[in-house]
């Protein structure tokens, strides 16, 4: 070959092997794009990663116990699964002076005077008033969500103290549902209830009656037993859209919160009813780095 030419036909027999090994390894295509990098691991400092050792856990359960003059639970006692009904009244629609009952609850609808407020003024007015009682001899958890007839004249209606979220042994509590109206009844949607033990009736009772899912109509007049009410120390919002998408209802959110501390823990929206089997407490958001091994 022409010394000239076997330069050129070199380079040219060096770029068709390139060639041929590429479509080889590709298919033909172009070559694929780099694995994107990935994104740094998100960790709790360290002093908020020492909450969640069961040590520490432990100590709050006991420190809290004394606390509020509640019998001491170990932290295996208070993760056990809680009992949960959702259960129907025999009677969902409520006259004045009728009462119907479900395993756990008694409900009768009263017409009292009670002190409003509208514009400014107060005023006494006719009110019907739901009372709530509990049955049985152990403390619950209970969400009672009603309907009545025209919300337009629940507008000022008053509000009675009392507890949205938890009931005592064989406690009864009232809470104002509207303004008298011409026609006096209160439909039940719905009921659920959720036994708890004294430690976790005490921590979940401190909750916003919202983050029970209850609208400003029932939850207006709550007031915690004891102890300040827990602050809002997550995003409430992912909890809401959860909870339109059916995703996480009134029984996990109330699951977490009798378990834990809310001065100390906050509910995150991966959290659900806890199961048998389920790690031990306390519940560990994704963000928590894990526990070292034994």
């Amino acid at each position: 070959m022409n010394p000239r030419t076997r330069v050129p036909a070199a380079i040219l027999t060096g770029l068709a092997v390139v060639g041929l090994g590429m479509a080889v390894l590709f298919g033909g295509g172009p070559p694929p794009a780099p694995p994107r990098p990935r994104p740094p691991a998100v960790t709790l400092a360290p002093e908020l990663a020492a909450r969640y050792t069961p040590a520490n856990y432990q100590a709050i359960l006991d420190q809290d116990a004394r606390i509020y003059g509640l019998p001491a639970i170990s932290a295996e006692a208070l993760g056990a699964p809680f009992p949960y009904f959702a259960e129907k009244p025999k009677q969902p629609r409520l006259a004045t002076g009728l009462s119907t009952r479900t395993n756990h609850l008694q409900l009768s609808l009263e017409v009292t005077q009670e002190m409003g407020r509208l514009d400014g003024q107060s005023f006494r007015a006719a009110h019907l008033v739901l009372r709530i009682q509990n049955l049985t001899g152990g403390y619950l958890a209970y969400r009672v969500e009603t309907e009545v007839g025209d919300e337009r004249h629940c507008g000022g209606k008053g509000e009675l103290p009392y507890n949205a979220v938890v009931l005592a042994p064989h406690e009864a509590q009232r809470r104002t549902e509207c303004l008298l109206q011409s026609k006096p009844q209160l439909y039940l949607k719905s009921i659920e209830v959720m036994e708890l033990p004294a430690l976790g009736a005490m921590y979940a009772a401190r909750i916003s009656p919202a983050w029970a899912f209850y609208d400003a109509r029932a939850g207006a007049g709550h007031v915690p037993p004891r102890g300040a009410p827990c602050a809002p120390t997550f995003d409430w919002r992912q909890v809401r859209d959860g909870a339109r998408q059916g995703e996480i209802g009134w029984r996990d959110v109330i699951d977490f919160y009798a378990r834990h501390n809310c001065d100390e823990y906050s509910f995150f929206a991966g959290y659900r009813f806890r199961r048998p089997g389920d790690p031990p407490l306390p519940a560990r958001p994704p963000a928590a780095p894990p526990l070292p091994g034994p």
